[in-house]
């Protein structure tokens, strides 16, 4: 794909570049078709790492009014899934919101929400695969007597990811369609059997807003963080624009239909988790160590593996998807000159954004190991989905600040008062409120920490983003000149 602009160069950096310039490799386009990018975003959710490793704090904050937080998560993420769709119809781009805030609200506010969306990226797969690889060496300790540093797990599990990542999106794609249907038919029985095997007679008044501990304290505080952090992923369909065929129109359906899907399946599990755990039970549901192969177990006799296994699918799918997300996404910058020029390249056989692959799946392993062995794997794991929750809330804020922007510079005549102003401003005030209980009450240490990261990741984005701004402004204003496919 060529830029144009002033063929100004920055040593070591593309900048700006020259109307004419040698064929460089590019993504591989047209290469995934709407059930591989739906897929993407349904893995990248992760919903059996989602159930397994988020529902046990949602019901100690919500109880058996579950169900009432992850309808209001569903409700919120619908309307951050309609500022996405309507930027996408105008910019199937690899840059994903940092196109989206590039066109709307500037190139700094690009490149500041580039910044803080790695924050997400760079998270994500070390948080899934950090508690994957402490539980997978419980599991080989318990069943095979075999010990394993769950550090060993956990470099093999990201070094599988980096692999697929870097090799190709058709034969990652392939994976996550796989993973993803096998992590989703695994709840889709285990809560069909819950339901039929219930501990608790089934009885909705049961689960009304009485049943929560805390009333509305804990539906709306840790039970809606935990229920956005479900969804979060759910995005990354954007950054694959560029790959997907008719992106136009399969990237906004995508969107939509991954989180309708995901979100009546949380519902569902929902309602079956509490009655087939037992009303009288959910007290101790939080201290069970593990919660859901003691519910497997009831209903399907082999329930540890079976967990084990939609989880291993679940955490190995969502770092997948998750850096072919992020790696395109900081191809973008390279390739626009924010990034040193090789971070934009693209492999010349396998089509991918190969150097921007092992830069994510690099930090996200260091990030996973070292926080492990600061905290152990299951605090590790609450310290950075906390983290990057607030992470993706300020992006998610950022977007649907930039979405009304956006169509009154760009597209005044399709500007449509519900869709571009009444539906983000509902978003921003729904998001302000969830990313503002990630710091109240006050949590003891180290949860006291994950928004004062997230802040401090922002500060220092702000300062990164006005020392760009001045030293390279001709790569700034690239993505402005950028050909939107």
């Amino acid at each position: 794909m060529s830029e144009h602009g002033d063929s100004t160069q920055i040593p070591g950096f593309r900048g700006v570049a020259a109307d004419v310039e040698p064929k460089e490799a590019e993504l591989r386009r047209g290469a995934l078709g709407m059930r591989s990018v739906m897929f993407q975003n349904m893995t990248n959710m992760a919903p059996a790492a989602a159930i397994v490793y988020d529902f046990p704090t949602q019901i100690a904050a919500a109880g058996a009014a579950l169900w009432i937080s992850n309808s209001i998560a569903l409700f919120a993420v619908l309307l951050i899934s309609s500022s996405i769709i309507q930027f996408a119809k105008h910019l199937p781009s690899a840059g994903g919101y940092y196109s989206y805030l590039s066109r709307s609200l500037g190139p700094g506010a690009g490149a500041f929400s580039a910044w803080i969306y790695f924050l997400y990226a760079l998270l994500l797969p070390a948080e899934v695969t950090v508690i994957w690889a402490g539980i997978a060496s419980t599991i080989v300790d318990n069943y095979l007597h075999v010990s394993i540093p769950w550090w060993i797990f956990e470099i093999l599990m990201l070094g599988l990811v980096g692999f697929l990542a870097f090799t190709g999106v058709q034969r990652s794609a392939r994976v996550t369609l796989i993973a993803g249907a096998l992590e989703i038919g695994v709840f889709i029985v285990l809560g069909v059997a819950l339901l039929i095997n219930p501990v608790s007679p089934i009885d909705f008044s049961k689960i009304g807003l009485a049943s929560a501990p805390t009333g509305w304290s804990g539906i709306l505080g840790l039970g809606l963080v935990f229920g956005i952090l479900n969804f979060v992923g759910f995005e990354s369909a954007a950054a694959m624009a560029e790959e997907t065929d008719n992106p136009r129109r399969n990237v906004p359906r995508s969107v939509l239909y991954s989180v309708l899907l995901l979100g009546i399946l949380y519902l569902f599990m929902s309602i079956a988790t509490v009655f087939g755990y037992g009303l009288d039970n959910l007290a101790n549901f939080f201290s069970d160590p593990a919660p859901f192969d003691t519910l497997a177990n009831r209903v399907l006799g082999i329930g540890t593996l079976i967990v084990f296994f939609a989880i291993t699918n679940s955490s190995f799918g969502c770092s997948l998807a998750t850096i072919n997300q992020g790696s395109r996404v900081l191809m973008s910058m390279g390739r626009n000159g924010l990034l040193p020029e090789n971070v934009g390249s693209v492999h010349p056989n396998y089509r991918t954004p190969h150097v921007a692959a092992t830069i994510i799946t690099s930090i996200a392993l260091i990030i996973a190991l070292v926080s492990g062995a600061i905290w152990g794997t299951a605090t590790a794991f609450g310290v950075l989905a906390v983290t990057l929750t607030a992470g993706a809330l300020m992006i998610y804020i950022l977007g649907n600040i930039g979405l009304p922007v956006f169509y009154r510079k760009h597209h005044a005549g399709e500007f449509n008062i519900l869709f571009h102003a009444i539906l983000p401003l509902g978003a921003i005030i729904l998001l302000g409120y969830v990313f503002f209980r990630t710091f109240y009450p006050i949590a003891d240490y180290p949860f006291n920490l994950p928004g004062w990261f997230a802040l401090g990741w922002a500060v220092i984005g702000l300062i990164l983003t006005t020392v760009l701004r001045e030293s390279r402004p001709q790569a700034f204003e690239a993505v402005l000149n950028e050909e939107i496919g």
